[in-house]
């Protein structure tokens, strides 16, 4: 490696360092807009190439996201979701040392629709206990939470206080429900005004939905349920490697 190779190098390192530090520093804040390419080669005088390595290195660790034609913006730090553990939301989130906030939204005796008739295998007329949460993660709303369970099953979760309580736990404590595993499905939701509001209205409007039937210690399902998550706060990990990345294009005025 030649003399002006190992200047290069050194460059896009300080790039990468200089602008880190301005992140993990909150000098420049999520969704912030960087410098151009053109303005970051003037400030370190150096060459485009050099200046586009620091970028994809900066990009592939997550510290910020390019929209094309508009730049490079910071990225907000993501909240990992494991979609494959049979455990809560606190407690994924409690592993990561991030306490949450839940507010009931609704907890009702519905007429469930064929959907969930059908994935809970319900028999005509039956009626489904419906509940929805809102989660909130470090003063945010993070996810909207609806789980539909048949009604038979437990009436006693009607009088649970479910904000403080943990949904998984009170269907081993109320119900003597093992639960043993869960198929789950990611969507792009069509989400409407009132869970946009729930949510945040958050100024990049992207969201991810993780629909999901958990079955118990007999293999009977026993709760059809759908996370809608807001996506640019969480990272939703499908299995023990598989990371689904998030592509802001287009989503910045």
């Amino acid at each position: 490696m030649d003399e002006m190779e190992n200047i290069c190098l050194t460059k896009h390192r300080q790039i990468i360092d200089a602008i880190t530090a301005e992140i993990e520093e909150s000098r420049i804040k999520p969704y912030d807009r960087l410098p151009s390419e053109k303005e970051l080669c003037e400030r370190w005088q150096v060459s485009r190439s050099t200046v586009r390595k620091a970028m994809d290195q900066l990009t592939d660790r997550g510290k910020i996201f390019r929209v094309p034609g508009k730049g490079s913006f910071v990225s907000f730090p993501k909240i990992s979701h494991q979609t494959s553990q049979i455990l809560s939301f606190s407690e994924k989130m409690k592993a990561q040392g991030l306490e949450v906030e839940t507010k009931l939204i609704l907890q009702e005796i519905v007429e469930p629709n064929e959907e969930i008739t059908a994935a809970l295998k319900l028999t005509s007329p039956a009626r489904a206990l419906k509940i929805q949460r809102l989660r909130i993660v470090k003063g945010e709303p993070m996810v909207l939470q609806t789980a539909f369970m048949p009604a038979d099953m437990c009436k006693n979760l009607m009088k649970e206080d479910l904000e403080s309580k943990s949904l998984n736990r009170l269907f081993q404590e109320k119900c003597n429900v093992l639960l043993s595993r869960s198929d789950i499905w990611i969507e792009a939701p069509i989400v409407s005004n009132k869970e946009q509001k729930l949510l945040g209205n958050p100024r990049v409007p992207l969201f991810l939905a993780v629909v999901g039937v958990t079955f118990d210690q007999h293999d009977q399902p026993v709760r059809f349920s759908r996370g809608v998550f807001r996506g640019d706060r969480v990272r939703l990990k499908i299995g023990d490697t598989a990371v689904l990345e998030l592509n802001y294009t287009g989503l910045l005025g």
